[in-house]
């Protein structure tokens, strides 16, 4: 292929008229990149201000007004020489086209007279533009050095040497020690390429771990102000109550305590900036430079990249995950003569930071049951959920009655005056959603005293399930006959409502699915779905099972979903919506599995039909 040319300074020509260079006037390059003087174009011009491109063999039509056309920069556009004019000596013509049976370059005036030779004098010769010849340049096979006329086209595997077939007698033994294991380069970099995705699977794994960290930590900080400014006020009111000779020193004991719990604040900030958002932006950033190196290097780019690429990418994976430790500030004091004033801040939910650091662990993709036990109820069961070991059911008779660890029903454990429908448990708290018009949600404590309760908005049908889920300290519960999701405070504060048009009138189970983001599964519907309860944004809808029922997340990475006339539990992956896994046990009922829970490895069935809670073991 003909070598091209750059020539500074350049010329023109116009590829209609044929005339050269410098002094053509005004330039204008046509959206088909073609470019006439304007005194051309002019009259190529009609009263609908349409050009048609003045070169026979192009004719594209420009809907660009003439006088809104772009000038044709001849400094950002450098011109590549003609070949024909090049060999008289004569540099500076714009290339045109490239004639691929000649090999040979081509400005407006010598493709004419090419053409017109061929077509007199022989077979016609087909040419192409200047962008379909600099695309064929790009992609031509790189030659061996050694070997001018043969392309580089094999590689070995382990040293990642290329080679011509020429060089292959004479390569010698691998870096290893052993023979090269020689493959084509389209192989070599399929096989690089592929290992290169494992790596960066990693990296969008080790993101996900800093992006929770980052979560997490956010939330510390949040609560942390939250505790802040409730402590500052209470020294405001400490401080009024006093005398007014310790009003001065009360002053400075909030200026104490403030630098105090400021300090302690920067050190998060700083964690979440030095040691957080940086590693995640190098992941990121080194992931996407992967990605456009993929996408747009040369295949002898990508294999002579390969080495130093998986080195960083692995040093960055096996980098441990930052942590931090935050030492809670309990007290603060100062002396007014013979007075010691001190200050004590004890926070009142047990609020730890250690705690809300601590990654979950990776929970192994299930992929078979084994059955362990099954338990006969005296009544049908609406809700079951797992609370200091023991298995918490909810039936119609109005009772939640505990199931022990041998398997024994007890008492009942609470009794209400209509059916338990849903039920979840947060730290020391057991919630509830009782059956009426309107619902009702209850808490009670360890002891089964209750605590506080608060009517809820929701469809009282008489056949009507419902669901409960927990996520940073909000309570989500369904309003199905306005097709909203309700959030409310630990103690009953409505905060919000999120839009979930997925909602039908029908039985509804909840479930928690990571930090604020919440399954709903809707019989009536046919829908699963996960929602960003913070955003409310719906990540994704799953539409693959006729009439869903109980839903349970087993940790962040698994949705399990029971399906009406089905013994087969649907094992979803939480980030796509994705079906990876199916369980199938006969003591899976084949409908009424109205609700499910998921402590530790175990899973826990309500089979409402047979009266019956089913136990199984996740078994990988």
């Amino acid at each position: 292929m003909a070598d091209m040319k750059e020539i500074v300074p350049p010329a023109v020509e116009c590829g209609f008229c044929l005339r050269q260079g410098v002094a053509l006037p005004n330039p204008r390059q046509l959206t088909c990149n073609h470019v006439h003087c304007l005194e051309c174009l002019t009259g190529f011009n009609d009263e609908n201000n349409i050009i048609v491109c003045p070169w026979e063999d192009c004719r594209v039509v420009c809907e660009v007004p003439l006088d809104k056309l772009p000038s044709y920069d001849v400094t950002k556009d450098k011109p590549r020489s003609c070949d024909p004019c090049a060999k008289k000596g004569k540099y500076g013509q714009h290339a045109f086209s490239y004639c691929p049976r000649c090999d040979k370059i081509l400005c407006a005036q010598h493709h004419e007279s090419h053409r017109e030779y061929q077509e007199d004098f022989g077979e016609p010769h087909p040419t192409i533009n200047m962008e379909q010849y600099e695309l064929l340049k790009s992609q031509q096979s790189r030659v061996c050095a050694d070997h001018d006329n043969k392309p580089i086209s094999m590689g070995c595997r382990k040293c990642l040497k290329m080679s011509c077939p020429g060089c292959v007698s004479s390569m010698g033994t691998c870096s290893e020690g052993a023979h090269h294991q020689l493959m084509s380069l389209e192989e070599l970099v399929l096989l690089l390429n592929d290992e290169i995705n494992k790596l960066k699977k990693e990296m969008i794994e080790k993101e996900e771990s800093l992006e929770r960290i980052f979560k997490f930590t956010s939330q510390t900080l949040a609560e942390y102000d939250l505790e802040t400014a409730q402590s500052v006020e209470k020294i405001h009111k400490k401080r009024d109550e006093q005398m007014k000779l310790l009003s001065l020193k009360y002053k400075q004991l909030e200026e104490d305590f403030q630098k105090a719990r400021l300090k302690t604040k920067t050190c998060i900030t700083d964690f979440l900036e030095d040691k957080i958002l940086v590693k995640w932006s190098q992941l990121r950033n080194l992931r996407h430079k992967v990605d456009s190196r993929a996408q747009h290097a040369h295949q002898c780019d990508i294999v002579s990249s390969y080495s130093d690429t998986k080195r960083t990418i692995e040093q960055l994976v096996d980098e441990a995950l930052p942590s931090i430790d935050i030492p809670s500030l309990s007290k603060v004091k100062d002396r007014c003569g013979s007075c010691e004033i001190m200050l004590e801040v004890v926070s009142t939910d047990g609020f730890s930071i250690d705690e809300q650091l601590k990654l979950p662990p990776s929970n192994p993709l299930p992929k078979s049951l084994k059955h362990l036990h099954t338990v006969s109820l005296p009544s049908h069961p609406c809700s079951t959920k797992v609370w200091n070991s023991q298995i918490l059911t909810g039936m119609v008779n109005n009772a939640v009655v505990t199931i022990d660890n041998n398997y024994q029903v007890k008492g009942s454990f609470i009794t209400f005056n209509s059916y338990p429908k849903a039920m979840e448990v947060y730290k020391d708290r057991l919630y509830t959603a009782v059956y009426a018009n309107p619902w009702t949600i209850y808490v009670h404590d360890q002891q089964g005293k209750q605590v506080t309760s608060w009517s809820h908005s929701d469809y009282a049908g008489a056949y009507s399930i419902t669901g409960l889920a927990i996520t940073c300290d909000k309570i989500v519960a369904p309003d199905r006959k306005n097709k909203l999701l309700i959030i409310y405070s630990l103690t009953g504060n409505k905060l919000k409502d999120i839009s979930c048009p997925q909602l039908s009138q029908n039985w509804v189970s909840l479930c928690v699915s990571g930090l604020d983001k919440v399954v709903v599964s809707d019989y009536g519907s046919s829908q699963v779905c996960l929602i960003d309860i913070s955003q409310g944004q719906l990540l994704w809808t799953w539409k693959d099972v006729s009439r869903p029922l109980g839903v349970a997340c087993y940790g962040e990475r698994y949705v399990l979903v029971a399906a009406s006339n089905s013994s087969t539990v649907r094992v979803l992956d939480s980030s796509t919506g994705k079906v990876v896994s199916k369980l199938t046990d006969r003591a899976i009922e084949s409908s009424g599995v109205y609700d499910m829970d998921i402590p530790g490895d175990r899973l826990i069935v309500a089979n409402y039909n047979s009266r019956k809670i089913a136990v199984f073991q996740l078994q990988p």
